[in-house]
C-alpha cells in the first residue's frame, strides 16, 4: 500500500440528540442529522415559518375586521375592506387588493387613502418580516461547517512498543507520524496566517477552534544563562495563554470537568564559539561538532559531543562549479533533546538523548536545541538573521557571459536555535489565587503532584490525566517535527531555488520558531481527534483501546467535537421555539373565530338577546362562500342550508344562476322571474314584483 494513503480518515459522528456544552445545557441541545436530512428540516422550518406567517395575517384580518364591524349602513369601501379582510389568504394578497380598492374608490368614497393605506402598509410589513424569517429560520444550522459529536466507537491511541516486528515501524508507524507532521506545519502555514481569513479557508474547518490563540514577544530576555545567548533582550517568548478543554480543544465536557491548559516555548540563538570543533573522523572525515553536554546515538549509547555535520561537501559554492548534473543542495536541520525531570522511563521517547551543560539545562522545562547547516546553498544577499547567518562571499564566475553573480555563503557550519517548552494546568473553577499548577514541562514526573493539588475531584483529575497522557504521546512538538521531516519544516526552503536562498529578513529564525510552535498546536488539537476516531487500519498492530474501566478515555472519545460538512447540527431551542410560536400562532387561528362567536352568543343568551352579535354574524358571512349564497339566494335560486356555517349547501338538485351577459361592462346574475337590474349608487337587483 502507498503510504501516502496512510493519513486518509473519515469519522463516525454521532447521530441524533446531543448537549453542546459551548452552549450551556439549554440553548446547547442540539440534534444532528446527515446533510439530505438536514436539508428536509431545513425546508421544512422554511415553509412552517410561512404558515404561520399566514395564520398570524389571518388573525390580523380577524381582529380588524370585528373591530371595524358595524351595525349601521356603510359606504361600498367600508363593505369592500371588511370582503377582503375575511378573505385574503395571505398578507401578500391583503396588500394588493386593499391597493386596488383604495385606487378605485380615491374620488368616490370619504379618505380612502386614510381607511386603506395603513393596513396595506402593515401587511407589506408582516409579510416581509415573516419572508426574512423563513429565511433566517435556516440560521438553526450553518451552511458549511457545522459541529458535530463524534461516536468514539474505535478510541484508540497508538504505541510504538506494540509493533509485531521492527519493519513495521518503519513501514508504517514512522511514515504515518512524518505524514502527520507535514500536514500539521502546512495547517499552521494556511490556517495561522489570518484569522479571519482561515475560519473560511480549505482545510481549516475540522477543529472547533480553526486556530489555538498565541502571544508572541520578540523582546524577550534570554531563556538560559545569559552567556549562552547570543542577544540578551532580542529573543523570543511564544504564549497561547490558558486554552479551555472545550472552547479550544473541543472536548464537550461540562463545566465541573473542564479544564485549562496553557503553552509556552521560549527560544533563542546560541553561541557556539568556544563549544564547536572541526575533528577528523575516520569513518566520516572532516566534521564539525558542538560540545553542549554529553548526547547519544541512535541506540542511546552515550558520546562526549552533541552533534556533527561532515564539513566535506562536495560541490563547494567557492571553488566555481554550479549544480548543473547534480541534486540541489540542501539545509540540514537536527536536534537535540533534554526532558525536565529526568524520568529514566522516557527513555525511549527520547529523555535520554542529551544531557545538557548547567548552561542550558532548566529543571522547569523540557529543552530543545535545533542545529541549522547550509552546505553549499549560495545566498542572494547577505543575510542578518543569527541562526542563517551568511556574510562570507562566494561569487561564482561563470565562463557563458564572463560576469559575476555575487552570492554568499554561511558564516559557521553549524549554527543552533535553544526553546523551551513548558505546559500549566489550570482549573478554571477554583480559587482565583490557586488555579494553576506551575509551568513545568510537559513529562515532568512533578504532575503526579501538583494535579491533584489544582483539581481536587477524582472525575476532574481523571479527565486531566488523560489529557495529559494524550498530549504527552501523542503531541507533535516542535523537536518532534524536526526530527521527523528535518529541512522540509523549514520555511525558508519556500524561497530556496536551484541552490540559491532568496532573501532573509533578520528575524527569520523567530518565523521558524513560531512556524514550528504553530504546527505543535495544530498537532495538540489533532491528538484528541485521531484518539476518538481511532488509527486507521493498516496501524492496528500500534493501537491501545483504553481499559474496561478507564471511564476518562472513553468519554473524552465519545464526547469529541469536531467540524463537518458532511452532517447538519441543528439548535433544539430554537426548532423548539419555532414549531411552538408557529404552532401557538396556528392554533390560534383554527380557533379564534370560533371561540369567538360562541363567548358572544353566550353574552347574547345571558342578556337576554340585548348584546349584539354584528360583528361575529358579519364574519361569517362575509366569507366567499356566504358572500355567494346572498348572491344567488336574493336572485331566487337555492334552497340553502348551513347558512351560518363556513360552507353553505343547497338541496339536491337546485340549480343556481347563471350570468346575465347582456351588459358586459356590468354582469349580474340572471333573476329566476325576470328580475331586471336597477343602477343605482351601488349595484341592485330589483324583482318585477317589487317594481309593482
Amino acid at each position: 500500500m502507498d503510504s501516502s494513503e496512510l493519513y486518509f480518515h473519515s469519522y463516525a459522528v454521532h447521530l441524533g440528540f446531543w448537549t453542546n456544552w459551548s452552549h450551556g445545557a439549554v440553548r446547547g441541545a442540539t440534534i444532528t442529522l446527515s446533510r439530505p436530512n438536514g436539508g428536509f428540516l431545513i425546508a421544512f422550518l422554511a415553509i412552517y415559518v410561512g404558515m404561520a406567517g399566514k395564520s398570524l395575517w389571518r388573525l390580523a384580518c380577524f381582529c380588524l375586521h370585528i373591530s371595524f364591524s358595524s351595525p349601521e349602513p356603510k359606504d361600498g369601501l367600508y363593505h369592500q375592506r371588511q370582503a377582503i379582510l375575511r378573505n385574503s389568504d395571505t398578507a401578500q394578497d391583503g396588500a394588493w387588493r386593499l391597493l386596488v380598492s383604495m385606487m378605485a374608490w380615491r374620488r368616490r368614497a370619504r379618505h380612502p387613502i386614510l381607511r386603506l393605506l395603513p393596513l396595506i402598509i402593515a401587511a407589506l410589513i408582516l409579510s416581509a418580516a415573516f419572508g426574512v424569517a423563513s429565511v433566517f429560520s435556516s440560521h438553526v444550522t450553518t451552511d458549511t461547517a457545522n459541529e458535530v459529536l463524534l461516536k468514539g466507537d474505535r478510541c484508540a491511541t497508538l504505541d510504538i512498543s506494540k509493533a509485531n516486528n521492527a519493519s513495521a515501524v518503519y513501514s508504517f508507524f514512522k511514515p504515518y507520524h512524518a505524514q502527520l507532521c507535514s500536514k500539521f506545519l502546512n495547517y499552521g502555514l494556511q490556517c495561522y496566517s489570518n484569522r479571519l481569513r482561515s475560519q473560511n479557508a480549505d482545510g481549516c474547518n475540522l477543529y472547533t477552534a480553526a486556530q489555538l490563540p498565541l502571544n508572541v514577544n520578540s523582546k524577550a530576555p534570554c531563556p538560559f544563562n545569559t552567556s549562552m545567548c547570543k542577544s540578551l533582550d532580542e529573543n523570543l517568548v511564544l504564549d497561547t495563554g490558558r486554552l479551555n478543554s472545550l472552547k479550544h480543544f473541543g472536548i464537550n465536557l461540562p463545566p465541573d470537568n473542564q479544564f485549562d491548559l496553557r503553552v509556552v516555548h521560549e527560544c533563542a540563538p546560541l553561541v557556539t564559539e568556544g563549544f564547536m570543533d572541526t575533528v577528523n573522523d575516520t569513518d566520516t572525515g572532516a566534521v564539525a561538532r558542538v560540545f553542549y553536554g554529553e548526547g547519544s546515538n541512535g541506540a542511546f549509547h552515550p558520546r562526549a559531543w552533541t552533534y556533527e555535520v561532515p564539513l566535506d561537501f562536495p560541490y563547494s559554492p567557492s571553488n566555481g562549479t554550479g549544480y548543473i548534473g547534480t541534486s540541489r543542495p540542501e539545509y540540514n536541520l537536527g536536534h537535540m533533546e533534554s526532558i525536565a525531570g529526568e524520568d529514566p522511563s522516557l527513555e525511549n521517547s527520547g529523555g535520554a538523548m542529551w544531557s545538557p551543560i548547567p548552561q542550558l539545562h532548566r529543571t522547569d522545562a523540557d529543552v530543545f536545541v535545533m542545529f541549522l547547516s547550509a552546505p553549499g546553498i549560495r545566498f542572494s544577499a547577505p543575510t542578518d538573521d543569527p541562526w542563517f547567518s551568511a556574510h562570507r562571499n562566494a561569487s561564482v564566475l561563470y565562463d557563458r557571459n564572463n560576469k559575476t553573480r555575487p552570492s554568499w555563503i554561511q558564516d559557521s557550519p553549524i549554527n543552533a536555535m535553544g526553546c523551551t517548552m513548558q505546559v500549566q494546568f489550570c482549573n478554571p473553577k477554583g480559587p482565583a489565587s490557586e488555579q494553576c499548577e506551575p509551568l513545568r514541562g510537559l513529562y515532568d514526573p512533578q504532575k503526579s503532584t501538583t494535579i491533584p493539588q489544582i483539581f481536587p475531584s477524582k472525575s476532574q483529575q481523571d479527565f486531566v490525566n488523560r489529557a495529559e497522557y494524550m498530549f504527552s504521546i501523542d503531541t507533535a512538538s516542535i523537536n518532534l517535527l524536526v526530527g521527523m521531516i528535518g529541512a522540509a519544516a523549514l520555511r525558508a526552503r519556500y524561497g530556496l531555488a536551484l541552490g540559491y536562498q532568496g532573501p532573509l529578513p533578520a528575524n527569520q529564525w523567530q518565523l521558524e520558531a513560531e512556524h514550528w510552535v504553530k504546527g505543535e498546536l495544530a498537532s495538540m488539537q489533532d491528538a484528541l481527534v485521531r484518539a476518538a476516531g481511532g488509527p486507521p487500519q493498516e496501524l492496528s498492530q500500534f493501537q491501545v483501546v483504553p481499559e474496561t474501566n478507564d471511564t476518562a478515555a472513553k468519554s473524552m472519545c465519545i464526547n469529541q467535537k469536531i467540524k463537518s460538512t458532511e452532517y447538519s447540527s441543528f439548535n433544539v431551542l430554537g426548532i423548539s421555539l419555532i414549531l411552538f410560536i408557529g404552532g401557538t400562532i396556528v392554533l390560534l387561528d383554527m380557533a379564534i373565530a370560533p371561540f369567538t362567536t360562541w363567548l358572544q352568543e353566550r353574552r347574547h343568551l345571558k342578556a337576554g338577546g340585548n348584546a349584539s352579535l354584528h360583528a361575529v354574524r358579519e364574519w361569517s358571512a362575509t366569507s366567499t362562500l356566504q358572500l355567494q349564497r346572498l348572491a344567488h339566494e336574493e336572485a331566487g335560486y337555492g334552497s340553502w342550508k348551513g347558512c351560518h356555517s363556513d360552507n353553505p349547501v343547497t338541496a339536491s338538485g337546485d340549480l343556481l344562476a347563471t350570468l346575465d351577459l347582456k351588459d358586459r361592462e356590468h354582469l349580474a346574475l340572471k333573476g329566476r322571474m325576470g328580475i331586471e337590474r336597477v343602477d343605482t349608487a351601488f349595484d341592485t337587483l330589483v324583482s318585477q314584483d317589487d317594481e309593482k
